[in-house]
Order: C-alpha cells, then structure tokens, then sequence
C-alpha cells in the first residue's frame, strides 16, 4: 500500500502513527539539547509574569501582556514550576505537540478525503520550514494554534459518516477560540471553512450561516490582539506605504511557495527587500500571481479545482504575516518560516497527492529529515545560533548586536565589540548597539568613549532613554563625576519613576557620599519596584548598619540570603551586625 493510501483498519493506523512519531523524533532529536536563542528571555525566562504566582491570572485578566494569547502563556507558565531554566522540557514540549499537530493533520486530511493524506503528514512533521516553530521555544504559540486549527476543522466538518451537528459546531467553535487565544494568525479560519465548503460543493446559505459565529470571534479577538500590540508601544515599525506593502506581500506569497517546494538557504533572519514602486520588477509578483488566480479560476471545472483549494489555503494562511499590517519581526525581515506554518500544509497536501511511486515518497521524507536534522543543530545554543544566522545572512545586525551580548557574557569583551560595530555599521541608529558597545568601553575603563556611545543611544531612539541615561550615569560616575552621575539618574527617573535601577543606582552613590538617610530611601524605592533585589537588600542592609540601625540591617541581610543563599559577603555582613546587636 503507498504511503499516501487509506485504510479503515485500525492496527494499520496505529503501525503508520508510529512510523510518523518515529521518523519526526529523528529528525527533530537534536532540538531536545537545544537551548534558549533571541527573544525566549523576553518571552519566558526572564518574563515577570512567567515567574510571577499569578501570572496565569495576569495573562488572561490583565492588560500587562504585551499579547494577549493567555493558552500560550498559561502553558508556559506552567511549565516554568517543572523546568525552570532547563530548556529541555520546553523543547519536548514543543516536540510533542508538532508530532501531535502532525498526527491531527492526517486525520483532518482523510475527513477531508483527499488522496496522500498520510504522506501529506510526513512531509509536514520533517519539512524544515518548521523547525523555527519547533525549535524555537517562543513559537510555542504557532504549535498550539495549530492544534486548535485543525480540531475545530474537524469539528466544523463532523463525522465522514454524518452530517455536522451542532454540537460539532459548538465544539469547533471552542476550539478555534483557544487557537485565537494562542496565536492571532488563526484569524482567517472562517474563510478556510468557506473554501472547504466550496470544495465539497456545498457552499449553500445554511452552511455560509454555520460561519458567521466563527467571523465575529475573530473580528473581536483580532480587535483585541491589535489592541494590546499597539498599547503602550511605540508607532509603526515601518514607515513603508499601502502600494510598497502590497507589492511586498506578491512578492513573500512566491518567497513562501519556494521555500515550501524547495526548502534549501533557509535563514533565521533573511535579508532585507527593498520594493520600488516605481520601477516594474516591483510589480511582477503580483502580476503573475493575479495572472495565476484567474487562468485557474477560469479553468476550476476542467482539473484546477485542487490548485485553487490549495493555493487558496496557501494564500489565506499567510494574509496575516504578509506585511500589510504591522508585525514585531518584520523591523528584522519582512519573511520568516514559522510565518509559513498554518499555511505549509496547502503546498504539502498538494504535493502528496500526485501520483508517484513510494519510493520518491520514501526519498522525499528522507532528504526532508535530513535538512531538518542539520536546521535543528543551529539552535543548540545562542553563539551556535547567532553563527548560523550570520553565516546565511551577514547584513543581520541584530544577529551580530546578540552575538555581541554572548561573547560578553563569555567575558570575551574585545570579540563582542566587534559585533557591536559591525552591527552599527549596518544600522547606525541602533541604539541597543550603542549602549552596549558603551558598557564594554565602560567595562574596559574607557569611560569618555562609554559616555560617546550612551549620548548617540539617546539621540537615535526615544524608547531606550532610560536605559542610556543610566548607563550614560555610571560612564559619569566612573570618571570622577558624581554630581553628573545624579542628574542622569535623576534623568533616567524622568523617563520611567519605577525604574528600579535608577533608584539603586543613586543609592549606591548617596552612600558612597555618606548621605545616609537619602541612600536608605532610595534603595527602599528600589525593593519597593523589586522586592527580591538581593544586592539591593544587602546594600540597604550595609546603609542601615552604618546609619547605626544594627537590627534592620540584619533583617536586610537575612531576605538578601534568602534570595542569594551563601553569598559570603552578606554573611559576613550578616555576622557584624549580629556581633554589633549583642554588643550593645
């Protein structure tokens, strides 16, 4: 039997999902050692709301998230209390619910009765366009609506032995609700269940019915997504204009196509387009892709009705990511893979439906596997990581700004501005670059050249004032200017009052200058931001010992051992207070 056959028998079924798990857990097996890479700090280890004991509640009643797809986040926080920073457990995770997604597709195919279901699912658990949204813990997201995509698919089309109920709609419904509240790119289900609809010739008033509850859940929760990404944050991304954006979406609808059908160069960053509006190469794309549409819509009775359901599907699943409305990643490129995740299983349904023999099948799995093998090796960890997306794409300033900040923590200073540079090259107005280009030179004693690159940070972006102005406040600070070092403090304050390392800072200062009552409040105002500040905790406690309060200094140094448990200088700070109470 081809791999793409069906068949009702059970124990056949069971033997081919566990061929599927098998051959997914070999091509993804070097993802389990991968670690955290790019924005999993933001996104998980060092989110507030992540490590927070009512996280879950802030996640899903609150405004504090910067996206409001609590599913994702309550798993994450969840598994925070299991794995903490060991990524391994996040990496299964993610694991289990692409080889579960995949699963779940074979299925939704054969409801669908199209040919090469199973062959279908194969190509989607190895193809490595989806190693970014499996290997990469922050896509988290994209696995999980996923799921919830293809349960409420299936839910909307009933059992293939009946027709659907209501309760399958009630159901489907649900589903495509956690899908919303996991990842907004499901959004476009509703016009997805409209092509299914049209493709089993049913696209009747009634069914058409059956739909509208699923557009006003996505008209409101898409509403509610675009709120909370535009809340608090600064303006557009890009500056780019409505015809530059369309033309651009042409050109990514033809970018994925390719990378879908031949999934070679595949790049964590991908270099940067440029769309002239004005010259006719621009236009091209989408010329042949409206040229495309209507050759295959006037030939959908005569053999195009599969291309139109597939490219359909294909097109429809990517609307959200093409550009023409504000995305986070598209500041670093205006394509990525895990754009292309929903939207993949178009082009692999439609592949494993032609009819070729099992071993091209055999084949094509095979050379899928081994591309994903190589692709997860690239998330091992942040250096190999960074490497690897500079090596495919060298012009990707912000690889080199994060290669920068591994090499620092590597205390390997001098590679690490060298990055830094080379990342200001390709973008002078960075200012994440400048700040940390000035903390080496802070770090390596050059303050003046530290402050130079402090001021440019705050002159090239508004949203990093208060980072530059601290920074900027300890280059001061170190070249003998205490009074300087203040007003950036102060000024840093300005920007943000609860910024807690502003108040540290100038606690630090106040008692270097013996102005103890004024170093005591600030680092109050400090724990008041962050409670579990130990290195604040153990300098109130110094402060208070000095300002002759023995008692509060020993309790300070106890909640600083708590957090920091064998630190020996606030032990040993511990003991001379206790000494000083009993000698009193």
């Amino acid at each position: 039997m081809p791999l793409g056959g069906y068949t009702s028998d059970r124990a056949h079924r069971l033997f081919l999902a566990a061929g599927l798990i098998a051959i997914g857990l070999v091509a993804y097996w070097p993802a389990l050692s991968a670690g955290f890479v790019f924005d999993d700090d933001y996104f998980l280890t060092a989110n507030p709301l992540i490590r927070a004991g009512d996280g879950w509640y802030r996640f899903w009643c609150t405004t504090q998230p910067d996206d409001y797809w609590p599913v994702t986040s309550t798993t994450l926080w969840l598994e925070w209390r299991l794995w903490g920073l060991n990524a391994a457990g996040y990496h299964l995770t993610n694991l289990v619910l692409h080889l579960g997604g995949a699963l779940l597709l074979w299925s939704t195919l054969r409801r669908l009765r199209l040919p090469g279901a199973y062959f279908a699912a194969l190509l989607f658990a190895v193809h490595p366009v989806n190693v970014a949204s499996v290997a990469w813990i922050t896509q988290r997201k994209n696995l999980l609506a996923l799921l919830f995509f293809l349960l409420a698919v299936r839910g909307f089309l009933g059992r293939a032995d009946s027709r659907p109920t209501r309760t399958g709609d009630g159901l489907s419904l649900a589903a495509f609700t956690l899908g919303m509240l996991s990842k907004g790119s499901v959004a476009m289900l509703p016009a997805v269940l409209l092509l299914v609809l049209w493709w089993q010739r049913r696209l009747s008033a009634r069914n058409i019915v059956r739909v509208l509850p699923f557009v006003a859940v996505a008209i409101v929760l898409v509403a509610v997504d675009i709120w909370f990404q535009h809340h608090g944050q600064p303006p557009a991304i890009r500056s780019t204009g409505l015809t530059a954006r369309v033309l651009a979406a042409g050109a990514a609808i033809w970018f994925y196509l390719g990378k879908a059908l031949w999934p070679a160069a595949l790049a964590f960053f991908y270099p940067a387009w440029r769309i002239d509006p004005a010259a006719l190469r621009g236009w091209l794309p989408l010329l042949a892709l409206a040229a495309v549409a209507i050759l295959l819509w006037r030939t959908r009775e005569r053999g195009s009705r599969p291309l139109i359901f597939a490219g359909g599907y294909f097109c429809l699943m990517l609307a959200p990511a093409l550009g023409l409305t504000e995305v986070g990643f598209m500041k670093y490129s205006l394509v990525a893979d895990p754009y292309a995740h929903l939207a993949l299983i178009g082009m692999v349904a439609l592949a494993a439906a032609a009819p070729v023999p099992r071993a091209a099948q055999a084949a094509a799995v095979a050379g899928l596997a081994v591309l994903t093998v190589l692709q997860c090796r690239d998330y091992s960890n942040p250096a190999t990581f960074y490497r690897a997306a500079l090596a495919r794409n060298p012009a990707a300033w912000v690889a080199h700004n994060n290669l920068g900040l591994v090499l620092l923590d590597q205390n390997r200073p001098d590679e690490a501005a060298a990055h830094f540079r080379a990342a200001l090259a390709l973008k002078p107005d960075y200012a994440e670059a400048h700040i940390e280009l000035g903390n080496v030179e802070l770090r390596l004693g050059r303050s003046e050249a530290a402050a130079r690159e402090f001021e440019a940070a705050l002159a090239a972006h508004a949203g990093f004032a208060r980072e530059a102005h601290l920074d900027l406040g300890h280059a001061r600070l170190q070249s003998g200017r205490a009074a300087d070092a203040i007003a950036e403090y102060r000024a840093a304050l300005q920007v943000d009052p609860n910024y807690a390392n502003a108040h540290y800072s100038l606690g630090n200062v106040f008692f270097a200058q013996g102005r103890l009552n004024v170093a005591i409040a600030e680092y109050r105002a400090a724990l008041a931001i962050t409670p579990d500040d130990a290195a604040a905790l153990n300098n109130l406690g110094s402060a208070l010992f000095r300002a002759g309060q023995a008692r509060a200094a020993a309790d300070a140094y106890r909640k600083s051992l708590a957090l920091r448990p064998g630190n020996s200088s606030t032990l040993a700070n511990l003991r001379r207070a206790l000494e000083a109470m009993r000698t009193r």
